[in-house]
């Protein structure tokens, strides 16, 4: 139990809807209230509380963001010291943060010359795709996915699902694929993925605890982004390989990943109770500019 010390800091934390001599504000019209002060003056132990306000949903969007927050860092000291340093360099001109519009023209510079229409040919995708690839990356392309091994970004236990929209097929492709283990000589990633068209990893394979894969299972070990992908869709069968676009197969995969403390349970999804923690492109980028 809270002592009174404690329970009357936490209820000045409170507005007043918090109480059940709260009155709506239907039934204040016409009537005298206390000011702000006043309510303050009350003795908070003679106030009690209103229990449906914690089930509110503008009490719980607000408790989730302020939880995301801390999930994410934002109230550590690097990252109120990068915040103070940005701020700072704002007020005194030292700083300019650029418009969205100029970041946009600098990673997407206009082709110096006509692009022909998108054929499904490799010949044909190339020009459109593969030689602007860097540049719309930004210098971040200059990292390849041995420097995420490398660099503990990825790790063993990640679920790495690949998903790629074939529109002038009509396919859509999607399997979940997990990292078995990490290479310290070569930073080359050994994953597991489901065989065939099954898109879905074995839940044995997806908890704390996985078991050795079965022969439902296929074992690749993989230096590329754009490895795995070939060997997704050869599994799958959908796409042959002279229909497949030269792209950036970085955009098509995504990390799962247990969050910082998570403690197992019982309730097991599809991806073992994994957050979501974005693209393999944007990790890239976000990696390239904090390492």
């Amino acid at each position: 139990m809270l002592s009174n010390e404690s329970r009357e800091a936490l209820v000045a934390l409170l507005p007043s809807t918090a109480f059940v001599d709260n009155l709506p504000g239907t039934e204040r019209r016409g009537q005298s209230w206390p000011s702000h002060d006043a309510m303050g003056a009350l003795d908070s132990s003679e106030r009690t509380l209103n229990l449906n306000f914690f089930s509110d949903p503008h009490f719980l969007d607000a408790a989730h963001t302020f939880q995301d927050h801390l999930f994410s860092g934002w109230f550590t000291t690097a990252h109120s010291a990068k915040l103070k340093k940005y701020l700072d360099g704002i007020r005194d001109g030292t700083l300019a943060a650029p418009w969205k519009d100029e970041v946009w023209e600098r990673e997407n510079p206009r082709p110096t010359a006509p692009v022909d229409p998108v054929d499904t040919s490799v010949s044909a995708a190339v020009p459109v795709f593969g030689t602007k690839a860097k540049s719309r990356a930004g210098a971040s392309a200059d990292l390849k996915l041995s420097d995420l091994v490398k660099d503990g970004v990825l790790r063993a236990g990640d679920i790495i699902a690949y998903k790629r929209n074939f529109s002038i097929l009509g396919v859509v492709v999607e399997k979940d694929t997990i990292i078995q283990s990490t290479d310290p000589l070569t930073h080359t990633l050994t994953v597991l993925l489901p065989n065939g068209t099954n898109n879905v990893l074995p839940s044995a394979l997806t908890c704390h605890n996985p078991d050795n894969p079965g022969s439902e299972v296929v074992s690749v070990t993989i230096s590329t982004p754009q490895m795995l992908e070939t060997t997704i869709l050869d599994l799958d069968g959908q796409v042959k390989k002279n229909q497949r676009p030269n792209g950036n197969a970085w955009k098509c995969f995504t990390i799962w990943r247990w969050r910082d403390g998570y403690v197992p349970n019982d309730t097991i999804d599809q991806r073992g109770s994994r957050e979501i923690h974005g693209t393999l492109f944007y990790i890239r980028g976000c990696h390239y500019y904090e390492r």
